[in-house]
Protein backbone atom coordinates (compact mmCIF):
# COMPACT_ATOMS: atom_id res chain seq x y z
CA UNK A 1 0.00 0.00 0.00
CA UNK A 2 2.74 2.51 0.88
CA UNK A 3 4.29 1.78 -2.39
CA UNK A 4 1.03 2.53 -4.93
CA UNK A 5 0.51 5.58 -2.60
CA UNK A 6 4.28 6.97 -3.15
CA UNK A 7 3.64 6.27 -6.83
CA UNK A 8 0.10 8.44 -6.76
CA UNK A 9 1.88 11.39 -5.16
CA UNK A 10 5.17 10.99 -7.69
CA UNK A 11 2.59 10.80 -10.37
CA UNK A 12 0.19 14.02 -9.02
CA UNK A 13 3.49 15.85 -8.68
CA UNK A 14 4.69 15.06 -12.65
CA UNK A 15 0.91 16.02 -13.70
CA UNK A 16 0.92 19.04 -11.94
CA UNK A 17 4.68 20.01 -13.18
CA UNK A 18 3.97 18.82 -16.67
CA UNK A 19 0.49 21.42 -17.04
CA UNK A 20 2.88 23.85 -16.19
CA UNK A 21 5.20 23.24 -18.98
CA UNK A 22 2.65 22.42 -21.74
CA UNK A 23 0.75 25.98 -21.18
CA UNK A 24 1.30 27.88 -24.31
CA UNK A 25 -1.25 30.33 -26.19
CA UNK A 26 -5.05 30.25 -26.29
CA UNK A 27 -6.62 27.19 -28.08
CA UNK A 28 -8.85 28.35 -31.35
CA UNK A 29 -11.92 25.95 -29.88
CA UNK A 30 -13.97 28.93 -29.74
CA UNK A 31 -14.66 29.03 -33.45
CA UNK A 32 -13.27 25.67 -34.43
CA UNK A 33 -14.75 23.73 -31.48
CA UNK A 34 -12.98 21.49 -28.48
CA UNK A 35 -12.22 18.65 -31.33
CA UNK A 36 -10.75 20.92 -34.09
CA UNK A 37 -9.11 23.08 -31.69
CA UNK A 38 -7.22 20.15 -29.84
CA UNK A 39 -6.22 18.12 -32.99
CA UNK A 40 -3.95 20.46 -33.91
CA UNK A 41 -2.31 20.63 -30.59
CA UNK A 42 -2.67 24.14 -30.09
CA UNK A 43 -3.68 23.42 -26.28
CA UNK A 44 -2.99 25.01 -22.87
CA UNK A 45 -4.74 22.50 -21.32
CA UNK A 46 -3.07 19.31 -20.61
CA UNK A 47 -5.99 17.99 -18.86
CA UNK A 48 -8.18 18.11 -22.27
CA UNK A 49 -9.20 14.71 -23.28
CA UNK A 50 -10.00 14.06 -26.48
CA UNK A 51 -12.39 11.31 -26.06
CA UNK A 52 -14.46 13.88 -23.70
CA UNK A 53 -14.47 16.59 -26.47
CA UNK A 54 -18.02 16.33 -27.08
CA UNK A 55 -19.13 16.39 -23.51
CA UNK A 56 -16.66 19.59 -23.25
CA UNK A 57 -18.59 21.11 -26.18
CA UNK A 58 -22.21 20.27 -24.80
CA UNK A 59 -21.40 21.36 -21.19
CA UNK A 60 -20.00 24.81 -22.77
CA UNK A 61 -22.85 25.20 -24.60
CA UNK A 62 -24.77 25.31 -21.69
CA UNK A 63 -22.83 27.47 -19.16
CA UNK A 64 -20.62 29.71 -21.84
CA UNK A 65 -19.24 32.19 -19.21
CA UNK A 66 -17.06 29.11 -17.85
CA UNK A 67 -13.74 29.29 -18.86
CA UNK A 68 -12.67 26.64 -20.55
CA UNK A 69 -10.26 25.21 -17.89
CA UNK A 70 -12.89 24.32 -15.65
CA UNK A 71 -15.11 23.36 -18.38
CA UNK A 72 -12.51 20.57 -19.07
CA UNK A 73 -11.89 19.92 -15.37
CA UNK A 74 -15.68 19.64 -14.80
CA UNK A 75 -16.33 17.52 -17.44
CA UNK A 76 -13.25 15.45 -16.30
CA UNK A 77 -14.70 14.82 -13.21
CA UNK A 78 -18.32 13.68 -14.38
CA UNK A 79 -19.59 17.27 -13.28
CA UNK A 80 -22.02 17.14 -16.59
CA UNK A 81 -23.42 13.71 -15.85
CA UNK A 82 -26.93 13.79 -13.99
CA UNK A 83 -26.47 13.20 -10.66
CA UNK A 84 -26.37 9.10 -9.49
CA UNK A 85 -26.96 8.64 -13.35
CA UNK A 86 -23.50 7.38 -14.12
CA UNK A 87 -21.54 5.30 -10.65
CA UNK A 88 -18.67 5.05 -10.93
CA UNK A 89 -17.04 2.57 -8.12
CA UNK A 90 -13.39 4.31 -7.20
CA UNK A 91 -10.71 2.50 -7.91
CA UNK A 92 -8.46 3.02 -4.77
CA UNK A 93 -10.83 3.81 -2.18
CA UNK A 94 -7.89 4.24 0.40
CA UNK A 95 -6.08 7.15 -1.48
CA UNK A 96 -6.26 10.48 0.66
CA UNK A 97 -7.34 11.83 -3.26
CA UNK A 98 -10.29 9.72 -3.38
CA UNK A 99 -13.25 11.31 -5.37
CA UNK A 100 -16.22 10.88 -4.03
CA UNK A 101 -19.74 12.94 -5.07
CA UNK A 102 -23.53 11.84 -6.91
CA UNK A 103 -21.55 9.74 -9.27
CA UNK A 104 -18.58 8.88 -7.84
CA UNK A 105 -19.04 5.83 -4.44
CA UNK A 106 -16.87 3.69 -2.63
CA UNK A 107 -16.89 0.03 -2.98
CA UNK A 108 -19.44 -2.06 -1.42
CA UNK A 109 -18.37 -2.80 2.39
CA UNK A 110 -15.33 -0.12 2.76
CA UNK A 111 -14.59 0.29 6.11
CA UNK A 112 -10.85 2.50 6.39
CA UNK A 113 -8.47 0.15 8.59
CA UNK A 114 -5.82 2.85 9.92
CA UNK A 115 -9.07 4.71 11.96
CA UNK A 116 -7.80 6.44 14.94
CA UNK A 117 -9.76 8.26 18.05
CA UNK A 118 -9.58 12.12 17.80
CA UNK A 119 -11.64 12.87 20.89
CA UNK A 120 -15.04 12.51 22.00
CA UNK A 121 -15.00 8.92 20.28
CA UNK A 122 -14.76 10.37 16.53
CA UNK A 123 -12.76 8.60 14.05
CA UNK A 124 -10.66 9.71 11.48
CA UNK A 125 -7.81 7.77 9.22
CA UNK A 126 -4.67 7.99 11.05
CA UNK A 127 -2.62 10.37 8.78
CA UNK A 128 -5.73 12.94 8.40
CA UNK A 129 -5.95 12.73 12.16
CA UNK A 130 -2.66 13.65 13.09
CA UNK A 131 -3.00 16.53 10.16
CA UNK A 132 -6.78 17.65 12.17
CA UNK A 133 -5.11 17.05 15.77
CA UNK A 134 -2.36 19.38 15.00
CA UNK A 135 -4.45 22.30 13.24
CA UNK A 136 -7.08 21.84 16.35
CA UNK A 137 -3.88 22.63 18.90
CA UNK A 138 -2.70 25.42 17.00
CA UNK A 139 -6.12 26.58 17.24
CA UNK A 140 -6.32 26.07 20.41
CA UNK A 141 -2.96 28.16 21.05
CA UNK A 142 -4.54 31.47 19.11
CA UNK A 143 -7.82 31.34 21.11
CA UNK A 144 -9.99 29.88 18.83
CA UNK A 145 -12.37 27.29 19.71
CA UNK A 146 -13.72 24.16 17.80
CA UNK A 147 -15.65 21.18 18.54
CA UNK A 148 -16.27 18.07 16.56
CA UNK A 149 -19.87 16.71 15.23
CA UNK A 150 -18.90 14.14 13.34
CA UNK A 151 -16.40 12.28 11.40
CA UNK A 152 -16.21 8.59 10.21
CA UNK A 153 -19.59 7.33 9.70
CA UNK A 154 -19.96 3.96 8.27
CA UNK A 155 -21.97 2.90 5.68
CA UNK A 156 -25.03 1.77 8.08
CA UNK A 157 -24.96 4.83 9.98
CA UNK A 158 -25.06 6.99 6.83
CA UNK A 159 -28.01 5.21 5.41
CA UNK A 160 -30.20 5.53 8.58
CA UNK A 161 -29.44 9.03 8.29
CA UNK A 162 -30.55 9.32 4.53
CA UNK A 163 -33.55 7.42 5.16
CA UNK A 164 -34.50 8.86 7.96
CA UNK A 165 -34.13 11.92 6.51
CA UNK A 166 -36.60 10.65 3.24
CA UNK A 167 -39.36 10.17 6.15
CA UNK A 168 -39.67 13.95 7.39
CA UNK A 169 -38.89 15.92 3.82
CA UNK A 170 -38.98 15.47 0.07
CA UNK A 171 -36.91 13.69 -1.90
CA UNK A 172 -35.43 16.42 -3.74
CA UNK A 173 -34.35 18.35 -0.32
CA UNK A 174 -32.41 15.52 1.06
CA UNK A 175 -30.25 14.61 -1.89
CA UNK A 176 -29.51 18.11 -1.75
CA UNK A 177 -28.60 18.12 2.36
CA UNK A 178 -26.90 14.21 2.52
CA UNK A 179 -25.03 11.96 0.77
CA UNK A 180 -26.57 8.42 -0.39
CA UNK A 181 -25.15 5.78 1.24
CA UNK A 182 -21.79 4.63 0.00
CA UNK A 183 -21.57 8.55 -1.64
CA UNK A 184 -20.55 9.80 1.60
CA UNK A 185 -17.07 11.67 2.19
CA UNK A 186 -17.40 10.62 6.30
CA UNK A 187 -17.40 7.08 4.96
CA UNK A 188 -14.21 7.57 3.78
CA UNK A 189 -12.11 8.56 8.14
CA UNK A 190 -11.05 11.08 5.84
CA UNK A 191 -13.52 14.32 6.87
CA UNK A 192 -14.65 16.11 10.18
CA UNK A 193 -17.62 18.46 10.72
CA UNK A 194 -16.22 21.15 13.15
CA UNK A 195 -18.28 23.92 14.88
CA UNK A 196 -17.24 27.01 17.32
CA UNK A 197 -17.80 25.50 20.60
CA UNK A 198 -19.96 28.30 21.74
CA UNK A 199 -22.89 26.60 18.54
CA UNK A 200 -24.65 23.91 19.78
CA UNK A 201 -24.60 20.44 17.84
CA UNK A 202 -28.43 20.87 17.01
CA UNK A 203 -27.74 23.97 15.38
CA UNK A 204 -25.07 22.31 13.24
CA UNK A 205 -26.74 23.07 10.08
CA UNK A 206 -26.90 26.99 11.15
CA UNK A 207 -23.87 27.61 8.24
CA UNK A 208 -24.53 31.64 9.12
CA UNK A 209 -23.79 30.99 12.35
CA UNK A 210 -20.22 29.07 11.93
CA UNK A 211 -19.73 31.33 8.97
CA UNK A 212 -19.05 34.72 11.35
CA UNK A 213 -16.71 32.92 13.67
CA UNK A 214 -13.45 33.53 13.98
CA UNK A 215 -12.61 30.26 13.49
CA UNK A 216 -14.35 29.68 10.45
CA UNK A 217 -12.35 32.92 8.62
CA UNK A 218 -8.84 31.14 10.42
CA UNK A 219 -9.38 27.82 8.87
CA UNK A 220 -10.59 29.40 5.41
CA UNK A 221 -6.64 31.28 5.36
CA UNK A 222 -5.07 28.53 7.15
CA UNK A 223 -6.37 24.78 6.80
CA UNK A 224 -4.62 23.90 3.42
CA UNK A 225 -1.52 24.03 5.54
CA UNK A 226 -2.69 21.15 7.43
CA UNK A 227 -4.12 19.39 4.42
CA UNK A 228 -7.96 20.47 4.64
CA UNK A 229 -9.91 21.93 2.38
CA UNK A 230 -13.81 23.21 2.29
CA UNK A 231 -15.58 20.40 0.76
CA UNK A 232 -19.00 22.24 -0.09
CA UNK A 233 -18.24 25.44 -0.79
CA UNK A 234 -21.23 28.12 -0.96
CA UNK A 235 -20.20 29.43 -4.78
CA UNK A 236 -19.88 25.62 -5.85
CA UNK A 237 -23.12 24.12 -4.88
CA UNK A 238 -23.95 23.43 -8.58
CA UNK A 239 -20.64 21.92 -9.29
CA UNK A 240 -20.60 19.39 -6.00
CA UNK A 241 -24.42 19.02 -5.59
CA UNK A 242 -25.06 20.05 -2.00
CA UNK A 243 -25.91 22.47 0.15
CA UNK A 244 -23.28 24.72 1.70
CA UNK A 245 -21.54 23.51 4.63
CA UNK A 246 -18.94 25.38 5.92
CA UNK A 247 -18.32 22.43 8.70
CA UNK A 248 -17.06 19.92 6.59
CA UNK A 249 -13.50 19.41 6.45
CA UNK A 250 -11.95 17.00 3.93
CA UNK A 251 -8.11 15.90 4.36
CA UNK A 252 -7.02 15.61 0.82
CA UNK A 253 -2.98 15.94 2.04
CA UNK A 254 -0.90 18.87 1.98
CA UNK A 255 0.45 19.04 -1.19
CA UNK A 256 -3.43 18.71 -2.99
CA UNK A 257 -4.96 21.40 -0.15
CA UNK A 258 -1.91 23.89 -0.92
CA UNK A 259 -2.06 23.54 -4.79
CA UNK A 260 -6.01 24.03 -4.61
CA UNK A 261 -4.88 27.02 -2.49
CA UNK A 262 -2.47 28.76 -4.30
CA UNK A 263 -4.01 27.97 -8.08
CA UNK A 264 -7.49 29.73 -6.45
CA UNK A 265 -9.11 26.49 -7.09
CA UNK A 266 -12.41 26.14 -4.70
CA UNK A 267 -13.54 22.87 -5.39
CA UNK A 268 -12.44 19.13 -5.53
CA UNK A 269 -14.14 18.68 -8.86
CA UNK A 270 -11.90 21.09 -10.68
CA UNK A 271 -8.99 19.57 -9.07
CA UNK A 272 -9.42 15.95 -9.37
CA UNK A 273 -10.64 17.27 -13.15
CA UNK A 274 -7.37 18.82 -13.65
CA UNK A 275 -4.83 16.82 -12.25
CA UNK A 276 -6.56 13.32 -10.93
CA UNK A 277 -9.23 12.25 -13.26
CA UNK A 278 -7.38 8.90 -14.74
CA UNK A 279 -7.53 9.45 -18.78
CA UNK A 280 -5.37 13.22 -17.39
CA UNK A 281 -2.66 11.09 -15.63
CA UNK A 282 -2.20 8.56 -18.77
CA UNK A 283 -2.33 11.59 -20.66
CA UNK A 284 0.46 13.05 -18.59
CA UNK A 285 2.58 9.91 -18.08
CA UNK A 286 2.54 9.73 -22.61
CA UNK A 287 3.41 12.94 -22.66
CA UNK A 288 6.05 12.83 -20.25
CA UNK A 289 7.86 9.56 -21.71
CA UNK A 290 7.51 11.38 -25.15
CA UNK A 291 9.49 14.37 -23.69
CA UNK A 292 12.25 12.42 -22.32
CA UNK A 293 12.64 10.16 -25.59
CA UNK A 294 12.79 13.20 -27.50
CA UNK A 295 15.37 14.69 -25.69
CA UNK A 296 17.32 12.27 -25.84
CA UNK A 297 17.40 10.94 -22.39
CA UNK A 298 15.30 7.93 -22.91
Amino acid sequence: MRRRKTAKIFVTALVIALSAALSVGLPAAQSAGYAGAMAVRDIPYPHFLIENSQRYEAYHSGNPGLPFSKVIAYVNAGVDVKAYSDIKTVEDPESISVILNKNFALPSGFVPEDMVDIGGGHMMREEAAMHFQKMRADMTDLGYRVQVITAYRSFQAQSNRFNGALASYSRESVERQFARPGHSEHQTGLTADILHRGIQRDESMSSARFEATGEYAWLRENAHNYGFILRYPREYREIHGFIYEPWHWRYVGVDIATAMFNESIGVFEEYYGKYLAPGVITRMETEHASRVWLSGFE
